[in-house]
């Protein structure tokens, strides 16, 4: 299965962009909403996955040097990510197991390593990784639904091709907020002739200022078209994930993430926080060091985490940023992230008594 988890909503930029609210598009009174469409259209498409709870698709797992059930969910997510990109397939599937019932998320991933599992049989991979992913997609996963558009598309793992079944989960994760899937069915819908979709769908995702796809498609359209496409863009801006709220989706898993990393390579960073300030402390930060001049990256913002932690252990309330030498060293291009924490670091140690 390609990795499908790979997607644009880890590249947004860091910088907030202006979007379109999220709201309920509500028809006059007695009448059917647009909504409670939607939600049939969901009723009629979750029918066609296997009945699933969460206790017969999740394995029992014991816990591993790196992941165990007393560690906080977000940082078994962010563990099992991690693991998972340096394809330690074994360890990551048990942080991810762990993390999956505060983490739908994890699901998506745990899909793709068991596909890949080759201590099973043909029939078994395919059947636990499709379980994964119908699973998600029950709880409105836009990642699974993805991953259901590409099985039905292809025709892989437990799904017999079905072409029509898997535009239908394509619109679904579209729907949700997935800017891969909006792409692949502006493309979809352009193929097929269908201007009035491609344009509307266009006009979603595109950014607030940016009309000129838009205004390109319009060119070629009809004023009947135009009409129609118009409806079915206001239909859709109060059906779709804001591209707001996906932000502040990937912004709360990279709080799992930096947590990890750190966990793992710098772990007296959170000496003396419990959970719930750990995780304040670096979603504040995170957003802290998003806003910086000299942040470039996200190896400069778990710098930033580190090291401003260090800092504040020595002298409370101090803010890094402030620091014309620390700064220095983190607009270094040359170094690398364990560089630029060790320099830094040297810097608070010697500075900050």
């Amino acid at each position: 299965m390609r990795l499908f988890i790979q997607s644009q909503i880890r590249e947004y930029p860091l910088k907030l962009f202006n979007v379109l609210p999220l709201a309920l598009a509500v028809l006059l009174t007695g009448c059917t909403t647009a909504s409670d469409k939607t939600a049939d259209k969901e009723s009629s498409l979750n029918a066609t996955l296997p009945k699933l709870t969460q206790q017969n698709v999740l394995p029992a797992v014991a816990s591993n040097e790196q992941c165990n059930a007393q560690m906080d969910s977000d940082i078994l997510f962010g563990v099992g990510f991690l693991l998972y990109e340096n394809q330690e397939l074994d360890a990551a599937k048990t942080c991810l197991v762990l993390a999956a019932p505060k983490h739908p998320r994890a699901f998506c991933y745990l899909s793709m390593i068991a596909g890949q599992d080759e201590s099973k049989t043909d029939e078994q991979r395919n059947t636990e990784s499709f379980n994964y992913m119908a699973y998600s997609a029950l709880q409105n996963d836009w990642c699974a639904e993805y991953g259901l558009y590409q099985a039905y598309n292809y025709g892989h793992t437990s799904a017999k091709q079905d072409t029509a079944l898997a535009l239908r989960w394509l619109e679904r994760s579209a729907r949700h907020g997935y800017p891969e899937a909006q792409k692949e069915l502006i493309e979809k819908y352009e193929e097929q002739g269908n201007l009035s979709a491609t344009y509307a769908w266009t006009r979603i995702m595109a950014k607030a200022d940016d009309t000129s796809a838009a205004d390109a498609l319009k060119a070629r359209m009809s004023a009947a078209q135009i009409a129609d496409g118009d409806q079915r863009y206001a239909q859709l801006t109060g059906q779709v994930t804001s591209k707001q709220a996906m932000y502040a989706e990937a912004r709360e898993e990279d709080v799992g993430r930096y947590s990890a990393e750190i966990y793992q390579d710098y772990p007296d960073t959170f000496k003396g926080l419990s959970s719930a300030e750990r995780y304040n402390y670096v979603k504040q930060s995170m957003f802290k060091a998003i806003d910086l001049p000299f942040v470039k990256g996200r190896g400069h913002v778990l710098s930033y985490i580190v090291v401003n932690r260090q800092a504040q252990l020595k002298k409370p309330g101090v803010d890094i940023a402030q620091d014309k030498k620390i700064v220095a060293v983190m607009e270094d291009d040359e170094l690398s992230v364990a560089e630029t924490i060790e320099q830094a670091l040297s810097i608070v140690n010697k500075t900050y008594r």
